[in-house]
């Protein structure tokens, strides 16, 4: 005989009303969660919208202003630090925050005497420039210089640079000309002799004039053989005498020709 199923002892059953309230009451706390959560965004939305926007309307009022003071360093050889700043300060032409660095910057190197400007912000209204100038070398023709990497410079203030040696010839050939003046001035400098003027003629012909007054034909090519040959004669022959020398011819293929200041020539063959 089969026996009624019986509930084990303690074993309540759920009814159906208790179960539907202990829902309602997560749903409600989802609810209120999610509103909260939806509130704090709003209010910081809110808060970011007002400092944006009365926040940054008040900074760039204080910003949006003239530049005010222009800060000018650097070593000023060639350029002096009052008319740098008078430089910078007409090159300016917007506001403190608009104001195009890169444009500016482009302004002021095409300034002869500088070769690079570095151009910093500092609040509320100044302008830093730290100016680098150019490192003549020599002089090109009457109205420029080359740098320290060959390139003509040009600027009429020539006066400057009357110490330094004149290099001369066709401008692309620029960088050519200040190699072969550092190498020859090197050979030279082991006879104390200096070069006061380097030039390429119409006809690709190299001249030195020396810093003593002779000059030195030297040709169209193997330029440091041939300086090198003079050397040889010059302390065998030339030395004690140098001075009545006006010029010496090297463009032979194994002598030179002097010509001296009393119009007095000879040919001087190399020792074999």
């Amino acid at each position: 005989m089969s026996k009624r199923a019986g509930r084990a002892k303690g074993y309540r059953q759920a009814t159906p009303r208790g179960a539907s309230r202990s829902s309602s009451a997560a749903v409600v706390a989802r609810l209120l969660s999610l509103v909260s959560r939806v509130a704090l965004v709003v209010f910081i939305g809110g808060v970011g919208f007002s400092v944006y926007h009365y926040g940054g309307a008040a900074i760039n009022g204080v910003l949006q202003h003239p530049v005010d003071e222009v800060r000018v360093e650097g070593p000023f050889h060639f350029v002096s630090r009052e008319a740098a700043t008078d430089l910078i300060s007409s090159a300016i032409d917007n506001e403190f925050v608009d104001l195009d660095i890169a444009q500016l910057k482009q302004k002021i190197e095409q300034h002869g005497w500088i070769e690079r400007a570095v151009i910093t912000r500092s609040l509320p209204s100044a302008l830093v420039v730290t100016l680098v100038e150019q490192v003549p070398i020599a002089r090109w023709g009457d109205n420029g210089f080359l740098n320290q990497r060959g390139e003509v410079i040009y600027t009429p203030e020539t006066q400057l640079l009357s110490d330094l040696p004149e290099l001369n010839g066709r401008e692309q050939q620029s960088a050519r000309i200040m190699q072969q003046y550092q190498d020859l001035s090197r050979l030279l400098r082991s006879r104390n002799l200096s070069i006061a003027r380097l030039w390429v003629d119409e006809l690709s012909t190299w001249r030195i004039t020396l810093a003593r007054g002779a000059e030195l034909v030297l040709g169209k090519d193997d330029l440091a053989e041939k300086i090198q040959r003079f050397l040889l004669v010059y302390d065998e022959h030339l030395m004690q005498q140098f001075e009545a020398v006006v010029r010496v011819d090297l463009r032979y293929t194994n002598g030179l020709a002097v010509a001296w200041s009393d119009e007095y020539e000879v040919l001087v063959q190399e020792a074999s």
